[in-house]
């Protein structure tokens, strides 16, 4: 009988160590390369976007089993049980968005007991593909031709773009593009990529080079184009056999995207009037402005004010006085001394509608980011043009946020209260203002809070003439939600409710 007893207890202690080996912890390293996903624009880091392993250990859920990048690899070590396992990648934008999954069928392993480290794998199983394309750039010059941009017996039309082939932005580029037979005034021109990756994106403009010189170019006054290869692309050129390049045929666009029903049928002079009570506030708080190009070309005084766009080219740092504008008190400023700027620019017929412009301080890039513009379409039906209303200095962009006031100027009389008034628009995505009235010049502030009291935006001005005031909000680095917004001015308080939908 006791001999038995030992007998079972061994037999036990046996099923017990087999039993353990299994419920034993072993680390297993998942191994996931995403530098394809962020060539291709669908995975960004910076962004917080990140990418974790979910499966039947986890049960396919939660972030705790997050990749850390080594090397070029995102890995991650989790302890589990031996067997077989089942698991995706998935990653989870920074920006709230839903949860991306892997396409591919659920990945496989068997954990052995001691742990493992898993051969590395490209997300959805995408790794790189090349291929060689040609792609025909066309574009139309009528409306170029008829404003005198372009002069086809002298200048060329070339194309520039993020590429060897196409100047790395700069020279000659593609090369002169050829007028079409029969075709109007299209300019075409093939131009080869070798060993292109699957989804790579090209951007590129057209530009004219006056007389053919690269020094003397011409952008179009539209954003970047693009195109990007699928590695599907036909390969029918030449017939009947082709010749190793996918085609890729853009449509044909007009230069700049200006139409002949975009231009200016007369020629208008049109007046510029700017407030610069933000630029005024930021010298009078920090004493200087700094050049957003260069990050340098410190403003620190006024001397003048210049206006820049597409139709004098941008002149930073070299602008001929006709585009300076004054505060002097002669047509068009109303009034000398008021911080209210202006300047009449003459647009000749066959200048494009739409006008991009932006200011600068003594002839520097400092009112706003790059591309944060004002725009407006020219009225084309008397021979002058007024914009309306008064362009505010940094309105555009944040680099004046605690000083932006926006006056309504000229406002036919002043409050006869305080008044904090609904924000428009609203609900809003991502942006709105914040209107209020002064019957009396005032020390402001105005504050925004989350539903929890918490403060998530201050605008604080100091000490505002009477008038009303529209002051832009931009929630893009909120969540959806309601939130209240505060306005103290002197002894008065009111808050308002707005609601961020997204």
């Amino acid at each position: 009988m006791r001999f038995s007893k030992i007998k079972i207890a061994a037999a036990l202690f046996t099923v017990l160590l087999i039993a353990g080996a299994g419920w034993a912890q072993n680390d297993v390293t998942f191994q996931l390369n995403m530098n394809v996903q962020q060539f291709l624009g669908n995975f960004n880091p910076t962004a917080g976007d990140c990418v974790v392993v979910r499966g039947s250990f986890n049960g396919w859920s939660g972030n705790a089993n997050q990749g850390a990048l080594v090397d070029t690899l995102y890995t991650c070590t989790v302890s589990m049980a031996t067997g077989a396992i089942e698991y995706k990648y998935v990653i989870i934008p920074g920006d709230g968005s839903p949860d991306v999954w892997e396409g591919v069928p659920n990945r496989t392993f068997d954990v052995p007991g001691g742990g493992a480290t898993i051969p590395p794998v490209y997300f959805n199983d995408q790794g790189w593909v090349f291929t060689d394309v040609e792609v025909l750039f066309r574009v139309d010059m009528t409306v170029q031709i008829l404003n005198g941009n372009f002069v086809p017996a002298s200048d060329w039309i070339i194309v520039r773009g993020g590429h060897a082939n196409l100047g790395n932005w700069g020279g000659t580029g593609s090369g002169a593009l050829v007028l079409e037979t029969g075709s109007g005034d299209i300019y075409s021109g093939w131009v080869q990529f070798d060993q292109l990756s699957v989804g790579q994106v090209i951007e590129y403009k057209f530009v004219i080079l006056t007389g053919g010189d690269p020094a003397q170019a011409n952008w179009e006054q539209s954003d970047n184009r693009s195109f990007s290869p699928t590695g599907t692309e036909p390969d029918d050129l030449p017939p009947p056999s082709g010749n190793g390049y996918g085609e890729i045929t853009p449509d044909v666009v007009y230069f700049s995207n200006i139409d002949p029903s975009m231009i200016l049928t007369q020629d208008v002079m049109v007046n510029f009037h700017v407030d610069l009570y933000p630029a005024y506030g930021k010298l009078d708080s920090i004493g200087y402005i700094i050049d957003v190009q260069t990050g340098a070309d410190t403003v620190w005084t006024i001397d003048y004010v210049a206006v820049a766009g597409f139709f004098n080219n941008w002149p930073w740092g070299s602008f001929d006085p006709m585009f300076w504008a004054h505060d002097d008190g002669v047509a068009p400023d109303s009034a000398a001394g008021d911080s209210i700027w202006a300047a009449a620019i003459q647009f000749y017929a066959g200048d494009p509608r739409e006008l991009i412009y932006k200011y600068g301080l003594n002839g520097y890039d400092n009112e706003a980011g790059f591309a944060q513009n004002h725009s407006v379409m020219i009225d084309d039906s008397g021979p002058d043009f007024t914009i309306w209303p008064t362009d505010t200095f940094g309105w555009q962009g944040n680099l004046y946020d605690p000083w932006i006031g926006v006056i309504e100027h000229q406002t036919p009389q002043l409050p006869t209260h305080y008044g904090l008034l609904q924000n428009h628009p609203n609900p809003f995505n991502p942006a709105t203002n914040i209107s209020f009235e002064l019957p009396a010049p005032s020390e402001v502030s105005l504050k925004v809070f989350n539903t929890a009291g918490q403060e998530v935006y201050r605008y604080v001005n100091g000490r505002l003439n009477a008038g009303v005031y529209h002051i832009p909000f931009d929630g893009s680095n909120l969540s959806s939600g309601i939130y209240f917004y505060q306005l103290r001015a002197g002894d008065y308080l009111a808050s308002r409710k707005m609601v961020l939908v997204k």
